[in-house]
């Protein structure tokens, strides 16, 4: 292969699946900006339910009626977080987007190589899995409740999100230096008092400002994905087949953080290997795969403090590792 030829490839393949990714993050931003400009935030955030149990049982749910996957929940989540929603249900809402996703769902189901037993369990997995990761952040919300009491500044007691975006000031259009996610200065919204044309001016910057922070970063972690996907010798796969259980299941999570898949993988890529797989490292891959790649690590990053999204990442990890376990030993 030529050296043009083989930079044709990767640009294909670069441009494919950046139009399965930025279409969802786009819609993600449209969502949150919806949310922020044409509805009254504080309204939806105070009827959400502050008992740890049923705002996981809430959060969980949002990933089904809310179907932005694994992209466009980013900035949403990040929209709630500002505005008070409960810690337990913006994090199982992250872990559930990817997989209780209608569209997702749908297209799975859809292939030609569809295991519906297969595709059941990753799909009641993934619902169980987001409710216990929102359970387990919960202390994140007592944390936020003390520094409210200590009067910091809205700001600084949000302990999950890195201090980011766009402050809009009361009395005027006018910004100030960036500093993280949309957030209005002392937690009040001036946008009710606006013009309907303010309020579309508002609207679609807020839509440019929010894409160009969150799709340069997809951009690029797309862009290593594709490299390392285009160099790495996919031969290796077939050698993969012949491994015990738990050798394949950890090979199979490190494909799918590879891939530029985001959403709910599809079982079509895992057709050449044929009955070779553990029925564990298929989970492994499907689960894996839609929650973190390079593409959503990179999204979580700029919105996500580090020890919270590591905590996070470990935790997931774990728990779909040792489910691939139980899946290979006792139900294959």
């Amino acid at each position: 292969m030529t050296n043009l030829a083989a930079l044709n490839l990767f640009f294909n393949l670069l441009g494919s699946a950046l139009l399965l990714s930025l279409p969802w993050l786009l819609l993600g931003i449209i969502v949150s900006s919806t949310f922020l400009i044409w509805t009254d935030e504080q309204k939806w955030v105070a009827n959400f339910p502050r008992n740890r149990l049923l705002s996981s049982l809430v959060g969980s749910a949002l990933g089904f009626l809310l179907p932005l996957g694994a992209f466009g929940s980013v900035p949403l989540v990040r929209r709630l977080l500002l505005q008070g929603a409960p810690i337990p249900l913006a994090i199982s809402f992250l872990v559930a987007a990817p997989t209780l996703n209608i569209f997702a769902i749908v297209r799975v189901l859809s292939s030609r190589q569809s295991q519906y037993g297969l595709i059941f369990l990753c799909i009641s997995f993934s619902w169980l899995m987001a409710i216990v990761m929102g359970l387990v952040f919960s202390p994140y919300r007592l944390a936020r409740q003390q520094a409210e009491e200590e009067g910091e500044t809205a700001l600084l007691n949000i302990p999950l999100l890195r201090s980011g975006a766009l402050i809009m000031l009361q009395s005027s259009m006018e910004t100030s230096p960036r500093q993280g996610g949309l957030v209005f200065a002392n937690g009040v919204n001036p946008v009710a008092d606006f013009s309907w044309r303010q309020k579309l001016h508002l609207f679609g910057r807020n839509i440019i400002e929010e894409f160009q922070e969150f799709g340069g970063v997809l951009v690029i972690g797309t862009a290593i994905a594709c490299g390392i996907v285009f160099f790495l010798p996919q031969a290796w796969l077939l050698q993969w087949a012949g491994l015990g259980p738990v050798r394949q299941t950890v090979l199979m999570m490190g494909w799918s953080l590879i891939l530029p898949l985001g959403n709910f993988s599809n079982p079509d890529l895992l057709a050449p290997l044929g009955e070779q797989l553990w029925r564990g490292s298929m989970v492994a891959f499907l689960l894996w795969g839609s929650l973190f790649n390079l593409q959503t690590i990179g999204l979580w990053l700029v919105t996500l403090r580090l020890r919270p999204l590591s905590y996070l990442v470990f935790l997931v990890g774990l728990s779909v590792f040792l489910f691939a376990m139980v899946t290979n030993y006792y139900l294959s």
